[in-house]
């Protein structure tokens, strides 16, 4: 099928960041229109990319509804060489971004360390929302060794790691290769800076606060953040409801795009806010 976006940027405070965005394109400085059905912004995990969302946009499209996908300065195609130093700045980027467009109310969408994202802006910019949706994550991120081989990478003492431990045992080749394509378009600097910001950060005394509808998913064989420390977050959530992606792993929305997709537009029309 034709693609089901176009690319776009945006200069926020002199840096031009780079996003996705479902419906027609429009002139450089003139916002997209995004008023079909509910409208979804993105938030990739660390180190990631808009691109990784490409398939959950066109399945969003396909179902009446509009998306944003964003790179956070530094990621993906967007300018600057430094990521946001902490989890609260870079939801206070996705915040501006979504003034600068003008934005209507919205579900936000978190994979990872951008669920750790979105639950920071759902704290700290909640009347934006329309929902929240946290994937593959936990209120207290267990970065673990995983840091320490990335100091490694950066530091130049061993080459970039391509873990199969991201997907669950059932995922194929072709499913891992496209991952980690988008994944190499962000310097390793920029997603270490993104590790050492979830290892600062501790969600758990927000969970009461979070006051917008909530879906939580867990990939069945996720080997990075158990299912059961996503489902404790969920708990901690009034009214959350929690869901888990069979023959997925860490990486849910790229292993079974077609679930997930049907889970966020369940999720529109069924649980998040008019």
């Amino acid at each position: 099928m034709a693609a089901a976006f176009s690319t776009k940027y945006i200069d926020q405070g002199g840096t031009a960041l780079h996003y996705l965005h479902t419906g027609p394109t429009t002139l450089p400085d003139v916002p997209p229109a995004l008023d079909r059905g509910t409208l979804f912004v993105l938030l990739a995990p660390a180190g990631g990319s808009a691109g990784m969302w490409r398939r959950q946009m066109e399945l969003l499209v396909e179902a009446g509804h509009s998306a944003v996908a964003l790179d956070l300065p530094g990621h993906g195609r967007s300018a600057g060489l430094d990521a946001p130093p902490t989890v609260d700045a870079c939801a206070d980027v996705v915040a501006a971004v979504a003034e600068a467009l003008g934005l209507r109310p919205f579900v936000l969408v978190g994979h990872s360390y951008g669920g750790t994202i979105a639950l920071a802006f759902a704290t700290r910019h909640g009347a934006r929302l329309r929902g929240l949706v946290l994937l593959s994550c936990s209120a207290r991120p267990e970065i673990g060794a995983a840091i320490e081989q990335l100091r490694s990478v950066v530091q130049g003492r061993m080459p970039q790691q391509f873990s199969p431990e991201l997907f669950s045992p059932q995922s194929t080749p072709d499913v891992m290769r496209e991952f980690f394509t988008e994944l190499v378009k962000t310097d390793p600097r920029v997603r270490l800076t993104d590790f050492e910001a979830a290892a600062g950060f501790d969600g758990r005394p927000l969970l009461g606060t979070v006051c917008v509808p909530t879906l939580v998913v867990a990939g069945a064989d996720d080997r990075v953040t158990a299912p059961a420390l996503t489902e404790a977050l969920c708990r901690g959530i009034a009214g959350a409801r929690f869901e888990t992606v069979a023959r997925a792993g860490h990486l849910a929305p790229q292993e079974q795009p077609e679930v997930v997709g049907r889970l966020l537009a369940d999720f529109a029309a069924g649980t998040a806010r008019p």
